[in-house]
């Protein structure tokens, strides 16, 4: 289930990014023989009346075939007869729209989901089955007092918590309209050196308006976006080890563990694979969409250079980038062993 849940994300984001490609070459008259999602042997196809879209077997990857690439290629409005800016703006276009499904993925999820919003009361929302508490106190107990200290607000609970250096509490609390006394036993955090009680507060969903879902998703969104970025710098600057990367094998693995949390967090994931793999496609590596961009941005400053050398340059990296697929996933199954090992 995991493997046909990490099929369809990937394969929506890979859609949508040749989709930029195919939209703007086809808006710029380009003839487009072919879009395919996949790769390997033609699993099924369907001729349009100028392009030919296929599904192909094996479903990790996808392109659009746009004419007029080739060196040698004399085609009729091909991509090479057309000027840097629309060429540039083809480039581009997968990883706008990388971005933008991102974008739509968390307005949808906020607008949908809205806000929790914790209630200041001292009601019990949640008990940590682990806890000592867990059993003597219940969800949508209030809490009234802890050893004669006044409980107001929820805030109140780990104020007088801190003061308190003890294994146990007396609690008086209100359930059901009665008010009760309980003896609570606390859990000792070896990680903290600390006592704890094990209880979250209560929580209430809060719907946003339109205007709000817009804001809020800017924001979560330009998060995403930092978190990303510096998991760049950190792999670049060596802070993260090369063997912390997750290709197609560990992409399963993450899906499964977070499937276990929700569709929610599962269509999070999608957003930021979805600027992951945009930012990936961004990067100044020959054969990716940014190494390609840095040859027009050449052209538009005046640097002609040889079109035979810059294919054989892409076909370089061409190959480069599916060994570094192979060493990737030969990681996934390394990792995946050492930790049934464990």
């Amino acid at each position: 289930m995991n493997i046909i849940i990490t099929i369809l994300m990937l394969g929506i984001i890979i859609m949508i990014h040749e989709l930029g490609h195919f939209l703007t070459a086809k808006y710029f008259k380009m003839p487009v023989e072919e879009f395919s999602l996949g790769m390997g042997p033609v699993l099924f196809s369907y001729e349009g009346l100028y392009t030919r879209y296929c599904l192909r077997a094996i479903p990790m990857g996808g392109f659009v075939n746009i004419e007029g690439m080739e060196v040698d290629s004399v085609v009729k409005n091909g991509f090479n007869t057309k000027n840097p800016f629309q060429r540039f703006v083809v480039l581009i276009a997968g990883v706008v729209m990388n971005f933008i499904l991102a974008y739509v993925i968390v307005f949808g999820s906020l607008l949908y989901n809205g806000k929790a919003v914790q209630n200041e009361n001292p009601v019990i929302g949640n008990i940590i089955e682990t806890s000592k508490s867990f059993g003597d106190l219940k969800k949508g107990d209030e809490i009234l007092e802890i050893d004669n200290n006044k409980i107001v607000k929820w805030e109140d609970i780990s104020r007088v918590n801190d003061v308190i250096d003890s294994d146990k509490m007396e609690f008086l609390i209100k359930r059901d309209d009665k008010v009760i006394k309980k003896e609570i036993q606390l859990t000792f955090d070896e990680q903290r050196n600390d006592y704890y009680i094990g209880i979250l507060p209560e929580y209430s969903i809060e719907k946003y308006t339109f205007i709000d879902a817009i804001y809020e998703s800017g924001t979560a969104y330009k998060n995403l976006f930092i978190m990303i970025l510096n998991g760049f710098k950190q792999l670049v600057t060596g802070q993260v080890s090369a063997k912390e990367i997750s290709g197609p094998v560990g992409i399963v693995k993450i899906v499964g563990e977070a499937s276990q949390d929700g569709i929610g967090i599962l269509f999070w994931l999608t957003a930021l694979l979805s600027i992951n793999i945009g930012f990936f496609n961004l990067l100044p590596f020959p054969a990716l969409d940014g190494g390609r961009i840095i040859f027009v941005l050449l052209e538009v400053v005046g640097i002609k250079i040889n079109k035979r050398f810059e294919e054989r340059f892409h076909m370089v990296g061409m190959v480069i980038l599916f060994g570094l697929i192979i060493l990737i996933t030969f990681n996934d199954v390394l990792n995946i062993f050492d930790t049934l090992k464990k």
